[in-house]
């Protein structure tokens, strides 16, 4: 799946090594906007919505093989053969999930705010469910949303 995504290559050196951007969970390619806007000078930087987040397509399927999948479509479609890596926690583990898939895609990874674990607690099966009550609800308000919020909390 081709993701959307912001190519910033303005000012910087033809030859540099792009830099590969990845959000976390409910995030957006802007999270890292301060980071790319810091080395946007000297490296091209790709800033990428993951599936399922801000302007790519939405999918059922979410697990990182394919969100890595997604990263290699992503370089493809702008003719970026490798790229050093900036994951930020479930950025973070599709960085290493794409270290697993394609290996020669990669120069340098950094990994950013991440537990190298599998969670076993689920921590957000609140705020899916509020997601899910929202959408529902079919609300066109702020106010209405924090409302339905607020009943199913």
């Amino acid at each position: 799946m081709i993701l959307n995504a912001r190519l910033q290559t303005e000012q910087s050196a033809p030859d540099a090594q792009p830099i590969l951007l990845i959000h976390g969970l409910f995030g957006s390619l802007d999270n890292l906007g301060v980071l790319a806007r810091g080395v946007r000078d000297a490296r091209p930087t790709l800033q990428v919505d993951v599936r399922n987040h801000g302007l790519s397509p939405r999918s059922e399927e979410m697990h990182y093989a394919a969100l890595a999948q997604d990263m290699v479509d992503t370089l493809d479609a702008h003719h970026i053969e490798r790229a050093d890596v900036i994951g930020h926690s479930m950025g973070g583990k599709i960085a290493m999930a794409l270290s697993a898939v394609a290996p020669e895609r990669i120069g340098k990874i950094v990994l950013i705010d991440i537990a190298p674990v599998d969670y076993q607690t689920r921590r957000h099966d609140e705020i899916f469910g509020a997601i899910r009550a929202v959408s529902a609800a079919g609300v066109t308000r702020r106010s209405a949303a924090a409302d339905v919020m607020c009943v199913n909390t």
